[in-house]
């Protein structure tokens, strides 16, 4: 045993992996590093069993989080082995480590197309399995054709499985989903009812995105709904025609019968729904219309709820929760329906199960009405009380109680009760009352921040419904002594902006308050400092409307007492303002707060403080004191006028004051001027000595007033006193500016020298058009900013002015923060790049869940549209092994050297032929170059009859540039026509029979003739019949085949590519061997392969029966036409299994036979052998495939001519189907051409050996045939055809 086969003996298995990583937890890591590098050693090893359980430990290790990738060559290796154990493992490790930018992925092609077109299930089932894991655009367009082709085979799984994979195919290939629509549609009326549910289950996955696409499909999907009886399948019909239905309504109509049969019928509770949702969804509920349409909708509506009450009462929650999701549904439409249910909705209310209770809430909250609201509402606020108080026990378990404490649920609570209320403007409220107490309850309940919701029902009840204003009142009194609210324990919880309501509508409407003194003694108590600053505010409002409706009815009963009272209640306000609002940090309670106390000081200032007099009358009765006018100086100014709500659309009803058009300016615009040079040169003078001098230019200077002065204004200016003024005035301005600034060096100084190019020595004469321009250089610099203007031209023009707003930080750009899944555009992108110089990236967060797959794709795709003519599926590819493609490449290479010597050939003979013509324009010489011209066509035509002789021997291959001539004749095979060929005689010979005939006369004649009759005479090839195909000892099996006549009548001119698959007809005969028991059924079931399918004649069926029982010792047939998908070569075979009853059990018997390349061969008409030459001179290029046999002569009495005579026909006739051209000493040539429009042409010679003894001519017992052909695999095939026969 050497080191390897001990290495792999010693090797640890998957279990003991699995049991050293649990024996290891202390040192997991380093122990699983171990076997890594273990493994990657067995990898390296040629064994494939090793190979194999690496690759499974690799997969094991990779669901430990590990990295496989390395290994993904090995596992293509381990995929392709023959053994379906290790090739599992190899598609497992696949779909483990695979993804969309493997690069072996692409050598996997071949291999799962070999595995497709397996005869074992199981190994197509693993590949399709596989494959719908690691599908990628590619491969998905390579395949897609393979795929398709399969939906017809013979076992259903099989079929089932290619539906499915297709979807996944479809994702990655759109293309090909209207490429194939026909044939996965045709797979809805499949035998097989597995097949038929996976075909609805993909075509209602890609309805999902696109539903209209599947429209066509209406009509098979009705049949199926109406005579299936799976129910699973009938879910997905159900749901593809909920999704149908907004595309065409008059599905509605045609659905409602079978629909509303399954709904009464069904006890399945899932395909109920699915009925009921589809009935909803599709708008058959509705009852717009009259007549028995109203009346058909309405008893369904009441069918359909009387059945969603069974899952309402079901113990299935989640029977509950889509029972109260279908009835949120119908509620629209029929909310008396619903409403019938009211008891069994109400107790979901109280279920444990939050969700449950959610959708029981929204379904009450439609089912309120002026009879329920009451229960309703009083069922809700129960769930808002402590559970000790609640009167209904099912919600007293530890986890529903938990469930109505959480705050977000009693917020969701309160909002219904407020929303069921106050809908429709309170239509169903019809005691306000009631309402306001329940409003009240929940403040006291609610445990849960809903103050202001609160706060706007009461104010909103209060201002709207005047009935209930006094009892509002009194409730917001009670409120606003209610410690609960002004001194919370928990202010988070405590709902206290209810008492801005209540202080509101208590100043508002405070003739109704019973004790105005106790209302602002409540106010301006000093625990409302602790409330939020919007109560204070209103608070303070309201003490004043409060106090001034309180001192305006003091005017009625004015005496002593209420004097007092007066003083006593302006005191108190006095300090409570002080001491509680004044000192609030809210500058709007301060404000306010400072008004009140300044109203109060002055109604203190003038209250009497004195005790009254009272004066007596003659009458003896007391005389009152006249009330000061002050009590009543503050009632107007807060009850004017009543308040009344303000109408949803008064502001659109408020008219338009007339001569009011509001289309017009009320001030025109002013239009932007337009400065001339000589202004732009005055603003860039301004401008630089504000701006960049050296003086003060605040907002007092004048520097800063001339800043600060409009342009606007200066042009006014001009335009009032004209241009030259407005030029001097701001010279004498900007002189007298700088005639003060101490930092300006001028010219009064005499500091300074005037500069170079002025007018005069001062500075006030200074020209500044004069002075130099210097080159500076800026780097590192802010650069001026120039505007571009037009000027009055229109042409843009650079303006010199400098920008007046401070020079510019550089600005360090951030990493800008863009929407999930954005992308720039082209223009962003250049943009950013000119701007910023570069953006990086950010990854990019995918949103989709694991599960998901991009559908965008699909949504592109219009099955509406017919396909063309020219728009088909890539023809399908039969695998090829190895070999063959090295060869087929070592091919290529070669026909493209042929290609470049072909071409200097001919570059060559055209330089010898400019040549030739350049000298016979020469004059002289002329007889010599005569007689060279005879020697040189002596020549050529010497070389030329060799070369026609060559063209029956091989020629290397060249590449086909052009097709063969105009067609030949339409191929049928004629059966009378028997082309006779001469047998070839040796040249001694003749002349002795020439030399005897001249001497005998007639006689020699009768013997050459029977001489001539001995050569076998070349007939119309037969078909093939009654071969043997196999038997047992009931049964014989033989078969006929040939090209089919449909095929015949249809043939494939040269050059051209064929528009459909040929057809070939087979009859099966089975031959009954028992003596007395007969045959009484049987049945041929052919295995579809990937090349070869029952036509479309035969329908879907996967079996052939014989129609009549076999006799004994009689015969049946079972006649069948074959589709040949695939490329025509020696490989390919028809397998199937006959199945048959004697004596009522039933045996089987299995076959396998050929389909030889020359089954396709048609009978043309023979050549002639100038034509043959001529054929072969014209489209030798076209002739590029090649091939040979040698074979064996078998031992016989005649003679060797004869022998050789007999070969010949037999190969041209029965082997290969093609006919004798011309048949000489030794040698033959022979021409055919197939139902594809491939031609062959072939040598047949003689390879001479040793003499035997009494042979005076050399003897010879082999023969060599050589093929040409336009196609490489059919000549191949040809050519292992003469090479399985036995002997010649």
């Amino acid at each position: 045993m050497n080191l390897s086969s001990m290495n792999g003996l010693f090797s640890h298995s998957l279990t003991d992996l699995i049991r050293g990583i649990r024996q290891n937890k202390k040192n997991e890591q380093s122990y699983i590093a171990k076997e890594i590098t273990d493994i990657r050693q067995e990898l390296r090893r040629n064994d494939p069993d090793l190979k194999a359980q690496a690759i499974a430990k690799l997969t094991y290790l990779q669901m430990l989080g590990y990295d496989m990738s390395w290994a993904s060559f090995h596992v293509v290796e381990v995929m392709s082995s023959p053994k379906f154990l290790y090739k599992g493992i190899g598609y497992l490790g696949a779909i483990q480590s695979f993804n969309q930018e493997t690069d072996v992925l692409m050598l996997t092609t071949n291999l799962i197309k070999k595995d497709l077109a397996s005869s074992n299930s199981s190994e197509i089932g693993i590949a399709i399995n596989g494959l719908s894991h690691i599908l990628t655009p590619d491969l998905a367009r390579d395949l897609c054709a393979d795929l398709v082709s399969m939906l017809n085979h013979s076992r259903p799984i099989v079929r089932k499985k290619v539906v499915l994979v297709l979807y996944k195919v479809f994702l990655k290939y759109p293309e090909g989903l209207r490429l194939s629509f026909t044939r996965l549609k045709d797979r809805l009326e499949d035998p097989d009812p597995s097949v038929v549910a996976a075909t609805v289950n993909v075509v209602c996955e890609l309805a999902r995105r696109n539903p209209k696409n599947y429209l066509s499909l209406a009509p098979q999907l009705f049949k199926l709904l109406t005579t299936s009886s799976n129910n699973w399948m009938l879910i997905k019909i159900i749901k593809l025609f909920a999704a149908l239905t907004p595309f065409e309504p008059r599905l509605t109509k045609k659905l409602l019968p079978p629909l509303t049969n399954i709904i009464q019928t069904t006890p399945a509770l899932s395909l109920l729904y699915e009925c009921i949702h589809t009935v909803i969804a599709g708008g058959m509920l509705a009852t717009t219309g009259s007549g028995s349409n109203a009346e058909n909708a309405n008893m369904l509506a009441a069918t359909c709820v009387t059945k969603l009450r069974t899952f309402l009462e079901d113990q299935d929650q989640n029977l509950k929760y889509i029972g109260l999701l279908a009835l949120t549904k119908i509620l629209p439409t029929h909310p008396h329906l619903v409403g019938e249910h009211k008891d069994i909705i109400l107790k979901c209310i109280d279920d444990p199960d939050i969700s449950i209770r959610m959708r029981a809430l929204d379904l009450i909250v439609g089912m309120a009405n002026k009879k329920n609201l009451t229960e309703i509402v009083k069922r809700l606020i129960t769930h808002l009380l402590p559970s000790n108080e609640g009167e209904h026990s099912s919600i007293n378990n530890g986890s529903a109680a938990a469930a109505l404490m959480d705050p977000t649920y009693r917020a969701d609570i309160i909002r219904r009760i407020i929303f069921i209320c106050s809908q429709n403007s309170y239509a169903n409220v019809s005691n306000f009352e009631w309402y306001l107490a329940v409003l009240s309850d929940v403040t006291n309940v609610a445990g849960v921040n809903v103050g202001s919701s609160l706060m706007q029902q009461f104010m909103d009840v209060g201002v709207r419904v005047k009935s209930v204003r006094s009892y509002s009142v009194q409730l917001m009194m009670r409120m606003l002594a209610d410690t609960r609210l002004t001194e919370p324990e928990n202010p988070e919880s405590a709902n206290s902006m209810v008492l801005l309501a209540a202080a509101w509508l208590t100043g508002e409407y405070c003739s109704l308050l019973d004790s105005p003194e106790e209302a602002l003694e409540l106010l301006s108590q000093k625990s409302t400092a602790k409330l939020d600053p919007a109560i204070q505010a209103t608070y303070l409002q309201s003490i004043l409307k409060i106090f001034a409706f309180w001192m305006n009815s003091l005017q009625d009963s004015w005496n002593e007492e209420t004097r007092q009272a007066l003083v006593t209640t302006v005191d108190s306000l006095r300090e409570g303002v002080e001491e509680t609002f004044s000192r609030s940090p809210d500058l709007e309670v301060q404000e306010r707060a400072s008004n009140v106390s300044v109203i109060l000081n002055i109604i203190a200032e003038h209250v009497p403080r004195t005790p009254l007099k009272i004066e007596n009358s003659m009458s003896f009765a007391p005389i009152l004191p006249k009330p000061p006018l002050l009590l009543g100086s503050l009632y107007p100014l807060f009850f004017h006028q009543e308040l009344n709500p303000v109408a949803p659309k008064a502001q659109k009803k408020v008219p338009v004051p007339e001569g009011l058009d509001l289309d017009t300016w009320i001030h025109e615009p002013v239009p932007d001027p337009e400065p001339d040079s000589s202004e732009e040169e005055d603003d860039f003078l301004n401008e630089r000595d504000s701006s960049y001098g050296y003086g003060w230019s605040g907002e007092g200077s004048p520097a800063g007033k001339s800043r600060k002065k409009s342009k606007k204004g200066r042009d006014q200016e001009d335009s009032a006193d004209g241009l030259d003024d407005a030029k001097a005035k701001r010279k004498a301005e900007r002189k007298e500016r700088q005639k003060h600034d101490p930092y300006y060096i001028g010219g009064s100084g005499g500091a300074s020298t005037p500069p170079r190019g002025s007018r005069k020595g001062g500075q006030d004469e200074l020209d500044v058009d004069a002075i130099p321009i210097v080159q500076l250089n800026m780097d590192g610099f802010q650069k001026p900013i120039l505007f571009e203007k037009k000027s009055k031209s229109g042409s843009k023009k650079k303006s010199k002015r400098r920008d007046k707003s401070p020079p510019v930080v550089p600005v360090v750009f951030a990493t800008e923060e863009m929407p999930e899944d954005a992308t720039l555009s082209a223009s962003e992108d250049e943009k950013v790049d000119k701007k910023k110089g570069s953006v990086y990236p950010k990854p990019t967060v995918s949103t989709r869940g694991i599960l998901d797959q991009e559908t965008s794709a699909l949504h592109s795709v219009d099955l509406s549209i017919p396909v063309g003519e020219d728009e088909h599926l890539p023809r399908a590819q039969p695998y090829m092994k190895p070999e063959e493609v090295r060869r087929h490449e070592d091919e290529l290479a070669q026909r493209r050297r042929l290609e470049a010597l072909q071409k200097k050939d001919k570059k060559d003979k055209k330089e010898k032929k400019d040549k030739k013509e350049s000298k016979k324009s020469k004059g002289s010489k002329k007889d010599t170059a005569t007689e060279g011209d005879d020697k040189k066509k002596k020549s050529s035509s010497k070389k030329s009859d060799a070369k026609e002789e060559a063209l029956i021997v091989l020629e290397p291959p060249v590449v086909a540039k052009s097709p063969s001539p105009s067609p030949s004749p339409t191929p049928v095979r004629p059966r009378s026509v028997e082309p006779v060929v001469e047998a070839p005689v040796k040249k001694e010979k003749k002349e002795k029979k020439d030399k005897k005939e001249s001497d005998k006369g007639a006689k020699p004649k009768k013997e050459s003739a029977s001489k001539k009759s001995k050569a076998p005479v070349i007939v119309p090839f037969p078909e093939r019949s009654d071969i043997e195909l196999g038997l047992n000892e009931s049964v014989a099996l033989t078969y006929d085949i040939a090209l089919a006549q449909s095929s015949l009548e249809s043939p494939i001119a040269p050059g051209n590519e064929p528009a459909n698959d040929p057809m070939v007809s087979i009859h099966i005969r089975v031959h009954n061997r028992n003596l007395t028991q007969s045959i009484s059924t049987a049945r041929v079931v052919l295995a579809d392969s990937f090349d070869i399918r029952l036509s479309e004649s035969h329908g879907d069926q996967s079996a052939i029966s014989i129609s009549s029982p076999i006799e004994p010792q009689g015969k049946g047939d079972v006649p069948m036409e074959l589709l040949i998908s695939g490329r025509v070569r020696y490989e390919l075979h028809v397998m199937g299994t006959l199945f048959y009853t004697v004596n009522g059990h039933e045996e089987s018997i299995e076959f396998n036979f050929a389909v030889p390349p020359s089954t396709f061969m048609l009978a043309i008409p023979r050549l002639t052998g100038a034509d043959f030459s001529k054929v072969l001179k014209e489209q030798l290029e076209s002739f590029s495939a090649t091939s040979s046999a040698t074979v064996q002569l078998a031992n016989g009495t005649t003679g060797q001519d004869e022998q050789f005579w007999g070969a010949v026909e037999r190969i041209t006739k029965e082997v290969t189907h093609t006919h004798a051209v011309e048949v000489v000493d030794g040698a033959a040539s022979f021409f055919g051409q197939s139902w594809q429009g491939y031609r062959v042409a072939g040598l047949i010679k003689v390879r001479k050996g040793a003499a035997e003894d009494g042979d005076d001519e050399g003897g010879f017992r082999t023969i060599e045939v050589e093929m040409k052909c336009t196609d490489q695999s059919f000549v191949d095939g040809l050519a292992q055809e003469i090479l399985a026969v036995e002997a010649y």
